[in-house]
């Protein structure tokens, strides 16, 4: 999978939504030719589910949707997700642009739409939420999450927070496995490296689950420690 954060922008996750079968195929097919990850469903339903499945950079929505419409959807993604939100459909009326907008789209294409012109636009929208986008990771102690530099939020056991909380009050620098097992109230016993292993491995997984795009930053410094290895915020 290739990665544009920070770099060229020149892959992006999308989903669309449209209702329309043939089209929905064919914008799809249309933009994967471009090089992106696209994804496409029917209904705002279908969009949360693909949202909770995996984030997306880019949801491109039309007005027109079965059940809850695409300006309502725009509003409430706007609250609660930092995507691009493009509109592409086939109400032209300038009191449907002004209302689209109001409700939070970046971007408003009337049917039929130029899929080059559509990819540019994209790239654009991309390169302006993105292009400048915070480098760093951040830790959230009172609500137990992990978000990376996408700002995608990751929950933490007590036992991950307590890790990385240990990692993070010299970062960069490298913690002794003693003293990670002392933070995290386990013995130093014969167990201990396997259950210290096993829990990074499995955090590992937790954050390439949500996006691949972004590896936890943490490394093992010749089997005597860990270091976290980014910038980071604590709240």
């Amino acid at each position: 999978m290739k990665s544009y954060l920070p770099g060229s922008l020149q892959t992006l996750r999308i989903i669309l939504v449209e209702d329309n079968d043939e089209l929905r195929l064919l914008l799809v097919t249309g933009l994967g030719a471009f090089g992106h990850q696209v994804r496409g469903v029917a209904n705002g339903r279908e969009l949360d589910a693909a949202m909770a499945e995996a984030p997306a950079d880019m949801v491109i929505l039309d007005i027109g949707l079965p059940g809850e419409d695409g300006m309502s959807i725009a509003k409430r993604l706007r609250r609660t997700c930092k995507c691009g939100i493009v509109m592409v459909t086939a109400y032209g009326r300038v009191d449907d642009r002004v209302h689209s907008f109001g409700s939070g789209a970046d971007l408003y294409f009337v049917k039929p739409v130029d899929l080059r012109e559509l990819d540019a636009a994209l790239k654009s929208l991309a390169q302006r939420i993105f292009g400048r986008a915070d480098t760093a990771w951040s830790i959230n102690a009172k609500t137990s999450k992990l978000s990376n530099p996408r700002g995608v939020e990751i929950p933490l056991t007590a036992q991950e927070l307590n890790f990385l909380r240990t990692l993070i009050e010299t970062p960069g620098e490298n913690v002794l496995r003693k003293d990670i097992f002392l933070s995290l109230g386990q013995p130093n016993d014969h167990y201990a490296d396997r259950r210290l292993e096993t829990m990074v491995s499995r955090l590992r997984s937790k954050v390439r689950s949500l996006d691949a795009d972004h590896e936890l930053p943490v490394h093992s410094r010749h089997n005597l420690g860990y270091a976290f290895l980014a910038e980071i915020n604590c709240d």
